[in-house]
């Protein structure tokens, strides 16, 4: 009994020293963030183009990393809210890094005159500006333009938001009631 408690002691100790050291990493979330307007009285956000525009050449859905909320609130302190994705456990992604967005078993739920693509929608790193990642145009939607892909990107995004363990989540911004509904 005294050995086996002296055991758990010294493991304990050694996976904090390592840990501490940086020769062992707990999980952690690599998250990336949007910034979204909400209805200031009840904090729901905006579920419209207007916060998911599509644009660029070529045309895509932009996102930034941050290591944490607090450095996104500090980035861009402007914000009402954010829609965070959650991306998994990446470490230090290299340019051209990839990752899924939704699963099949959520629907994107956007009108059908907009053509929408099913999830998983694939976002990438390119770093340009630096944090940046997006999610392409034709990821989104078979329609040509952005208005269609931005009308369907703020569905899609709905659906993950109000769909538990989705990866995406509503956080505050300078508004502190902030949620999806």
């Amino acid at each position: 009994m005294l050995i086996s408690k002296l055991r758990s002691r010294i493991l304990a100790v050694t996976f904090t020293v390592l840990v501490s050291l940086g020769a062992i990493s707990p999980a952690h979330a690599y998250s990336v963030y949007r910034r979204v307007t909400a209805d200031a009285m009840t904090g729901i956000v905006v579920w419209t183009a207007a916060n998911f525009g599509v644009s660029g050449n070529p045309p895509t859905l932009s996102f930034f990393y941050y290591p944490d909320d607090g450095a996104a609130r500090a980035a861009m302190q402007q914000a009402q809210c954010f829609v965070k994705v959650d991306l998994g456990d990446l470490i230090n992604p290299q340019e051209g890094a990839q990752a899924a967005v939704g699963n099949a078993d959520i629907p994107v739920n956007a009108a059908p005159a907009d053509q929408p693509r099913p999830f998983p929608w694939m976002i990438g790193f390119d770093n340009n500006p630096p944090g940046h990642w997006s999610i392409a145009r034709p990821q989104i939607t078979n329609a040509v333009t952005n208005a269609a892909a931005s009308r369907v990107a703020a569905a899609g995004f709905r659906s993950l938001a109000t769909t538990d363990n989705s990866g995406v989540t509503v956080i505050n911004g300078t508004l502190l009631n902030c949620r999806a509904q």
